[in-house]
């Protein structure tokens, strides 16, 4: 059996729920992995947690995968799905952590109580993009990803993510327009002039 046959018989069979079969597939494809959940997360543990519960996803999976991608474009997407999740719960956890401190816990100073109350709606707003808007966005502006890095990331050229970071930014600030009077003030921040990664 040549390894064109091979591949395609692990592919049958991790389909069908083999697990040897699945790990063959994938162990060429983990250091890459592990490589792009690290340049996500930044920090090693979250890599390994990060690819661990990719891995997990992809074999639960895995009977959906029909090859119209790349086996590794296709991880690569969980992985990515995976980080974004993971940010998400984050933020939920931090939101409700400031929810429930003491009451008597007052020294922030006024600036850094504003700036924190506005990170949180806009973020609020940002959940409300579409996914192909969302993602950009998150990657470029919140988490600091260069345009090339955003590229890879998604799957995309160049062109198309700064179309759609442009887009995402107008949308944003569309629906910061729209909010009451509250973000009124908070504007001119949202949109603070950032030096261009490259």
């Amino acid at each position: 059996m040549d390894e064109v046959q091979q591949r395609e018989a692990w592919l049958r069979s991790a389909r069908a729920g083999d697990r040897q079969a699945f790990e063959h597939l994938l162990t060429p494809y983990l250091p890459r992995l592990y490589r792009l959940a690290h340049q996500l997360t930044r920090d090693p543990v979250d890599a390994e947690d990060i690819l661990q519960d990719s891995v997990i996803k992809a074999f639960r999976s895995f009977s959906g995968f029909r090859q119209e991608a790349e086996l590794y474009t296709w991880l690569a997407r969980i992985v990515r799905n995976t980080v974004l999740d993971d940010f998400k719960r984050a933020v939920r956890r931090y939101e409700e952590a400031h929810e429930v401190m003491p009451e008597h816990v007052e020294h922030v100073t006024e600036p850094r109580a504003e700036r924190d109350e506005l990170r949180g709606l806009v973020r609020s707003l940002v959940d409300q993009l579409s996914d192909k808007l969302r993602e950009p966005l998150v990657l470029y502006d919140l988490e600091g990803y260069s345009y090339e890095e955003v590229a890879a990331i998604l799957d995309l050229n160049l062109g198309t993510v700064k179309s759609r970071l442009n887009r995402a930014r107008l949308a944003l600030r569309e629906r910061i327009v729209a909010t009451p009077h509250v973000l009124e003030g908070y504007l001119p921040l949202a949109f603070a002039a950032q030096p261009e990664r490259t």
